[in-house]
């Protein structure tokens, strides 16, 4: 049983870095190698153990509480069945706690390295697109990404681009191939966020790149700041000036900004009247919302009697008004112990990656501003995973200069 038991481990400790690796590539693979890595797990026992770091983990807590508060949600939800296909629908969130106890015994490196490596890929699929090299359903050199992948993949792009230029500032003993190589990628990742169409991944790039200014600067605020303000902006006037996709993407959503009370059937016109009418949802429930899984019937409700001519929905492409919508005050503050655990380990673990650890959480606050990225497939995963792998393990073990 022992040999079975590290057998199961070696392999299970090496399924993760392949599930990162192919996260940006195919829901299909992720699915299989996600139910072939939670199977292994429950063959190889050692629950206790398990349980031990779970529990220990301040991360692993705040997501469990997450979850309770959903499964809670059932006891005042008018459709107890859709809120059971809601709460197992997060199974992709839930696979943190088990993802933690797995990453734990390998260096974080395999994990974010096989997850940069399934980046690139899709990446030079993107750039085979856009030379009109690769055709395939809707993919082509006016649309680069299979058919709403945008929405994903521009967030895991800019996320991927802070890693690079992470490691590339701060990893000690790179040798000059591996500097040059970099580089390279780096430039190659940030020509492709403005010829690429996701507008959530162009906003929080901004976002993690005025990060890792202040981060670079950080003995000097006053230095940071003014860099921030100045270099961030200088960034978005080079991108709107040599991209004419991002400045069309701009100018698209100022318009459809502009033309919302006379037109909300845009694209950014549908989620501002998401919104609206989930606020008409919140405001009727304010405490405890409309229970997990009634968010549909709800917005439906309110949408026949506010906005008849427009489509109705079950996501309001806002991770905190979902929530606020269906757990009300609860729901919320679950939501944000997360990441406000996430931000206190980051300020307690005194390694190389505590950097990356304090970008995790603002990229997901940032992102969840304009779409419920933990109910989103590949984003959930990305979550539950790169999550575990940044927060696995103790303050303690980690302390150092």
């Amino acid at each position: 049983m022992r040999a079975l038991r590290e057998r199961i481990q070696n392999v299970n400790g090496v399924l993760p870095a392949l599930l990162a690796c192919v996260l940006p590539l195919s829901t299909s693979v992720v699915t299989i190698l996600a139910g072939l890595i939670l199977l292994l797990w429950l063959i190889e026992g050692q629950y206790r153990a398990k349980i031990l770091l779970i529990t220990d983990n301040p991360v692993a807590r705040a997501v469990l509480v997450y979850l309770a508060v959903l499964a809670l949600g059932l006891l005042w939800s008018p459709d107890p069945r859709a809120g059971l296909d809601v709460l197992a629908a997060r199974w992709k969130v839930a696979m943190f706690c088990v993802f933690l106890t797995i990453v734990i015994r390998r260096p974080r490196s395999l994990y974010l390295g096989g997850y940069l490596a399934g980046l690139t890929v899709a990446m030079l699929m993107t750039y085979l697109a856009w030379l009109g090299l690769l055709h395939y359903a809707d993919v082509s050199e006016h649309h680069l990404t299979h058919k709403t992948f945008h929405v994903v993949y521009n967030p895991l792009l800019a996320f991927g681009i802070y890693l690079v230029l992470h490691e590339l500032i701060w990893r000690k003993g790179l040798v000059m191939a591996w500097r040059v190589f970099l580089v390279v990628l780096a430039v190659a990742m940030i020509v492709d966020m403005f010829i690429t169409e996701g507008r959530t991944g162009q906003l929080v790039f901004f976002v993690l790149m005025g990060l890792l200014l202040f981060q670079i600067l950080h003995k000097r605020r006053l230095v940071a700041l003014t860099a921030v303000c100045i270099l961030v902006p200088a960034m978005f006037a080079a991108g709107y000036m040599a991209s004419p996709v991002f400045r069309d993407r701009v100018e698209t959503a100022r318009q459809e900004i502009s033309a919302f009370q006379v037109n909300p059937n845009t694209s950014v016109g549908q989620r501002l009247q998401f919104w609206k009418n989930s606020w008409l949802i919140i405001r009727e429930h304010p405490l405890l919302g409309v229970g997990t899984g009634g968010f549909t019937a709800a917005y439906c409700r309110i949408n026949t009697r506010q906005s008849p001519g427009c489509v109705a929905t079950d996501n309001p492409h806002n991770q905190y008004v979902l929530v606020a919508a269906m757990l009300g005050i609860p729901g919320i503050v679950s939501l944000l112990l997360i990441f406000a655990a996430m931000f206190r380990e980051a300020m307690r673990r005194h390694d190389h990656w505590q950097r990356v650890r304090m970008a995790f959480p603002i990229f997901f606050l940032v992102i969840m501003l304009t779409e419920s990225y933990l109910k989103v497939y590949e984003t959930g995963f990305f979550f539950s995973l790169v999550g575990a792998v940044l927060y696995a393990g103790s303050a303690k073990e980690e302390s150092g200069p």
